[in-house]
């Protein structure tokens, strides 16, 4: 139970990251400014998936 909730909530931080990185690089191209914010919540945003993504590696080799 526990693993499908991490896997939903992995696919939808995935989606609002990547939603999120096309606006500030679509705003960046056009010139238009973008809040200071934007690139940090990117990067925690990558920050969370590449966590997850290593965890999942982890736990496969150590047998779990």
């Amino acid at each position: 139970m526990t693993e499908a909730i991490l896997r939903h909530v992995s696919i939808i931080a995935c989606l609002a990251g990547m939603a999120t990185a096309v606006v500030f690089f679509l705003a960046t191209w056009h010139g238009t400014p973008t809040p200071q914010w934007m690139p940090m919540l990117i990067a925690l945003v990558g920050g969370y998936e590449l966590v997850q993504w290593g965890q999942s590696l982890w736990f496969k080799r150590a047998g779990r």
